[in-house]
């Protein structure tokens, strides 16, 4: 197929087509479902300690509470619902597995400790507040680093040291490598503690089919077909009677990739009272209970020639992974993610690591929009920072005399890594260009100070992993996340087309672009393509909707299925014109003879044939129908780059930081659609800049949370994002099906790698030291005022 023919509608600028329904507020949310007759709505009891022996749950008030049907505590759970928690083989990892409610002991605020059943949902939160519960406090461990102390107690019996997993690696000579460089430079980068923060909190209706025996389960999920696996394991029904509906989803940002615990327990209820079962999460809950991420720290040691070319890097890494390790992705997701990923576009030979996921006495971590990559980039960009500053090396410069370069591909960094295609020296290249770095450069003054404000230039420069398959899943120890997906495409008797894709859609557009994808494979009109997805009963098994892996895995698997749908159309339309299937040629829903103008039929006519509507044989040995199905496993990793430039002024007199100038240039591989990417870029860059300058759940010593509400827990308003001019490299991957890499993650990856450089570049001239987020005013003024100081 010609690249002019692949790219009728894959390129294009097309709008979305899901936003009618949006903007017109005809989007179906979780609460939006009409109510099942007699549901039963649920209300938590959560702990309110962070680290506790339950001595007593006494629920006598709550049930004499008009509408309330039942309490149940953590025993009544033991016998619905096995422990839950991920599926781990790798070595190095100790398993903690958790109960969907606490039985004897709680290891978290927010922890449920009971659950009421009520006829209305006003109801269950009325029984909640006359639940009491008498607790015996234990020691509480609010840190990683408390967690890792000699004498720190133990969250969990079964683990020594608090240690959820632990791993080291090593290249050969490193020691011998690392002594003979020139110098060293070290550094500790911390992250703070965030979430997701979508729009829409979590929820779930649990409806039994009782002629069927059977439960449908409506959740805001990103992973239907992993959740229904785990929750039938799990409360021991058989998987085909188990369906999983993500119905929209307002937002998810992989906090919706967990298979959360209330899941889990609405499907054994159901089942239990025999009665729908429904839930809806506020917002204290939300920032309470929903996967935490980030909270990390680095300790880089990296061996450095007066070149400014790196010679070894030894690597450090502890992560607090909070009470339990979640289903599906556990630990070592973001462990094993930054000890994997910090190397980035750089051609680091020699490297050293010490890694740990430690669990304490707070919310449990999860999977969030970027993973370990935000953290491990700032870590990295930092350091290369570093260097050309002790070296009187240019920033820039640095990383060019660092980078893999256009001849080096493809390339296979120092843990294996395949880099096939990449942008990563013409992206830099071409995103100072577009932010006049050297011009800003030649203007700066030493001391940065301009027009009463300190004024500096951050870069970060990065890799993004995307659509990883099988064996990168089973690289870092998930054993239960599949890796491929898969998609049924099939041409209807009326020619129009239904393709079904193992993905969920949480707002990345997939109803438009996975459209496009399919038109082009299979030579259809656009606007005949509908999408069927988030449906565990109607779409072929898959894994799902997260780590930027829509466009990549979703999109290949469309085309590998369209492309054995398109090979039928042409055997049976070259038997009804009389011709050899070669000769046929799919287009806009046509299906015509090459060279002979006018002569084709419409996908309709071909379909007529094919469900034997009409009085035309099938070609000898075909079967009827016009669809297949293709379950597509991708490379381990494909690998996406951008790059982030940033100029920043920070006020001297209450430390606040205003980006003045944001240029991005991202390289996604083949573009599906521009409007699309930009739209991704943008949202990921605005939660980018949330994590880089203010959002931090921050825990006391006693594990509480402080700031469980959006009054505290701030986020970025429109008011906060400046304009981002936005640049295009394409550079499509040979490797994976389609040319496509993911776009989901970067604009949160490069902004939290970009907007501490840019700080402490605006602060160099005062020797201050900037290695964390987030960049809170009064963190920056307190740095400002301690230079002042000393």
């Amino acid at each position: 197929m010609s690249e002019e023919r692949q790219r009728k509608m894959v390129g294009r600028e097309v709008l979305r087509r899901e936003d009618e329904w949006f903007l017109r507020g005809a989007g179906r949310f979780i609460d939006d479902l009409p109510e099942p007759r007699d549901v039963i709505h649920l209300g938590l009891v959560m702990s309110a300690e962070a680290h506790a022996r339950i001595l007593s749950i006494d629920a006598t008030a709550a049930l004499a509470l008009p509408g309330v049907i039942d309490v149940l505590v953590g025993e009544d759970f033991v016998d619905l619902v096995q422990p839950i928690g991920p599926d781990i083989e790798i070595d190095g990892y100790h398993e903690a597995r958790r109960r969907v409610v606490a039985v004897g002991k709680v290891r978290f605020v927010g922890e449920t400790v009971a659950v009421v059943l009520a006829e209305s949902a006003y109801v269950a939160q009325d029984a909640i507040e006359l639940v009491e519960v008498a607790y015996e406090s234990l020691p509480v461990v609010a840190t990683a680093t408390a967690a890792r102390a000699a004498d720190a107690p133990l969250i969990h019996d079964c683990l020594e040291n608090n240690t959820l997993f632990e791993s080291a690696f090593k290249t050969d000579r490193f020691e011998e490598i690392f002594a003979a460089a020139d110098l060293v430079e070290e550094e500790e980068y911390r992250t703070g503690r965030v979430t997701g923060v979508p729009i829409e909190p979590r929820g779930v209706l649990a409806i039994l089919d009782h002629l069927a025996d059977s439960v449908t389960l409506w959740a805001p999920t990103q992973i239907p077909h992993i959740a229904r696996t785990a929750i039938a394991t799990a409360v021991g029904i058989a998987e085909p009677k188990l369906r999983v509906v993500a119905p929209s989803v307002g937002g998810g940002f992989g906090t919706k990739a967990q298979v959360s615990p209330e899941e889990y327990f609405a499907v054994a209820l159901a089942r239990k009272y025999g009665r729908p079962i429904k839930w809806i999460q506020d917002r204290r809950e939300e920032l309470l209970t929903n996967a935490h991420a980030r909270t990390h720290i680095y300790k880089l040691e990296v061996a450095v020639n007066n070149d400014g070319v790196v010679q070894a890097l030894r690597l450090d890494y502890t992560v607090d992974s909070g009470a339990y390790s979640t289903a599906p992705f556990g630990c070592t997701l973001e462990t094993t993610g930054g000890a994997r990923m910090i190397v980035g576009p750089y051609k680091i030979r020699n490297y050293a690591y010490d890694i740990r996921a430690m669990s304490t006495n707070t919310t449990p971590l999860g999977a969030y929009r970027g993973v370990a990559q935000p953290s491990c980039f700032m870590a990295i960009e930092g350091t290369m920072d570093r260097i050309g500053r002790r070296l009187g090396i240019d920033p820039a410069e640095v990383r060019r005399r660092n980078i893999v370069r256009p001849e080096d591909f493809p390339y296979t960094n120092i843990v294996g890594v395949l880099y096939d295609t990449g942008s990563y020296l013409e992206s830099l290249e071409k995103a100072l260009e577009m932010v006049d770095y050297e011009g800003f450069r030649q203007s700066q003054p030493e001391d940065r100070l301009v027009d009463g404000k300190y004024r500096g230039i951050g870069i970060c420069n990065f890799t993004e992993v995307s659509g990883a398959g099988a064996v990168g899943w089973r690289a870092r120890g998930l054993a239960k996340v599949a890796g491929f997906d898969s998609s049924l495409v099939k041409v209807e008797p009326d020619g129009k087309i239904t393709v079904a894709v193992s993905h969920a859609d949480a707002g990345q557009g997939h109803y438009t672009t996975f459209a496009q994808i399919a038109a082009d494979a299979l030579g259809a009109r656009w606007e005949d393509v509908s999408i069927i997805e988030g449906d565990s009963s109607l779409t072929p098994y898959g894994t799902g909707t997260f780590a930027s892996r829509g466009a990549l895995t979703g999109g290949g698997a469309i085309i590998r299925a369209a492309e054995k749908v398109a090979a039928k159309m042409r055997r049976i339309a070259g038997e009804m014109m009389e011709t050899d299937a070669g000769d046929i040629v799919l287009e806009d829903g046509r299906a015509e003879v090459t060279g002979v103008p006018g002569l084709g039929l419409s996908f309709a006519q071909v379909a007529e044939t094919a469900y034997s509507m009409n009085n035309l044989a099938l070609p000898e040995g075909e079967e009827y129908g016009l669809e297949a199905t293709d379950y597509y496993n991708p490379p381990p990793v494909t690998m996406a780059n951008a790059v982030h430039a940033i100029q920043v002024a920070v006020d001297p007199e209450d430390g606040r930081i205003e980006i003045e100038r944001y240029v991005i240039v991202h390289d996604c591989g083949r573009v599906i659609n521009p409007l699309i990417v930009e739209g991704q870029i943008h949202g990921a860059a605005a939660q980018g800049i949330g994590e880089a300058l203010m959002e931090e759940l921050v825990f006391d010593e006693s594990g509480q949370l402080q700031n469980a509400n959006l009054l505290d827990y701030l986020l970025p308003t429109s008011l906060d994002m400046p304009e981002i001019d936005i640049g295009h490299i394409e550079t499509p991957t040979t490797h994976a099906v389609g040319g496509f890499k993911g776009i989901g993650e970067g604009g949160l990856i490069g902004a939290v790698g970009a907007l501490p450089g840019a700080v402490a570049d605006a602060l160099a001239g005062l020797g201050v030291n900037i290695n964390r987020v987030p960049l809170r005013p009064s963190y920056v003024l307190a740095k400002i005022h301690g230079a002042a100081g000393d």
